[in-house]
């Protein structure tokens, strides 16, 4: 369990490991806070309280080194040989180890991990929803479209998959999910379990100039890593560079975001949504700055198909 700068959900997440039917668990959280901060301190109280549990294990990063290194510590810590992950804001519903790790032993040695239905709450509205809306286990090129698996905190993998493929890509700020299960697919498949074992808190606004640069960051190095898969299929290709369209327009960063939807609406002229972002890279800057950024934000509430949240921290 990667943490970092969310004391207050931390042990509501905790509590939910601790109420799983299975008992035989080990729970190692990763503190990414640097040292020093206010973040810090109050997470060290908290993991004070919750180590009382000596099934629990608090390890501290010596500085804040991003939610792949987190989680990468916490799987090079792991005792078991087989892994789950969540996020320091995610519940797990109690019979989701018992669930998985039974779906997880009772698959081929091809299969790397088992992951399950999300239940995705939006903290704004309270309303609820389940993800993923399809039962078919994604292929690479599928993955590349759009993460159809969703969030780490849905899944559980053999830890020797994980140890084969190099583990989280620490140079992505965001991504690091979908780019984990893009490698995954390469050398193994997935199990699906259709029931709802977790849910997923998908907060509000974020910075602009933190999270969004880094979301744009990763989208771009994502792109370079995969690109020669990515150029190589027409569908592929509309859906990175429309996505990368759309970080970079959440950034403000209007006339990039313009270039680069301009080569998304090429690869796919019919996309209305392409369509509609690529106007509103034209109109937008022409908005007064309050409104324009009223506008941003109903654009991004409405942006309800995946439970993506751009986090500095988790996920994407």
């Amino acid at each position: 369990m990667p943490t970092y700068r969310r004391p207050p959900h931390l042990e509501r997440a905790v509590a939910s490991v601790a109420a799983q039917t299975m008992t035989a668990w080990e729970l190692i959280i990763v503190d990414d806070n640097p040292p020093g901060s206010d973040a810090r301190r109050d997470t060290e109280a908290v993991a004070d309280r919750l180590t009382s549990d000596s099934r629990i294990r608090y390890l501290r990063h010596g500085e804040n080194r991003g939610g792949g290194a987190a989680r990468n510590t916490g799987i090079e810590a792991a005792r078991s040989d087989v892994v789950a992950f969540l996020d320091d804001d995610d519940e797990w519903h109690p019979t989701k180890l018992d669930v998985q790790l039974a779906a997880l032993d009772a698959a081929a040695p091809t299969v790397a991990a088992v992951y399950c239905r999300i239940v995705v709450i939006e903290a704004e509205t309270g309303s609820e929803r389940l993800w993923p809306t399809g039962t078919s286990i994604p292929t690479t090129r599928q993955l590349l479209i759009r993460n159809t698996i969703g969030s780490t905190s849905c899944i559980m993998c053999r830890r020797a998959a994980l140890v084969e493929i190099g583990l989280f890509d620490e140079t992505l700020p965001s991504r690091q999910d979908i780019d984990l299960y893009v490698r995954l697919s390469q050398r193994f498949t997935f199990v699906f379990v259709d029931a709802p074992l977790m849910t997923l808190h998908r907060h509000g606004e974020v910075s602009i100039t933190s999270n969004y640069d880094g979301a744009v960051r990763a989208h771009e190095r994502f792109f370079e890593k995969y690109r020669s898969l990515i150029e190589a299929d027409a569908e592929v290709l509309h859906a990175r560079l429309h996505d990368l369209g759309y970080v970079l327009f959440d950034a403000g960063r209007y006339e990039e975001a313009r270039r680069v939807l301009v080569r998304a609406w090429r690869t796919r002229p019919t996309s209305r949504a392409t369509i509609v972002r690529l106007a509103l890279t034209f109109a937008l800057p022409r908005v007064a700055g309050r409104r324009a950024k009223q506008i941003l934000q109903g654009l991004r509430r409405r942006r309800g198909a995946a439970p993506r949240v751009v986090k500095g921290h988790g996920r994407s």
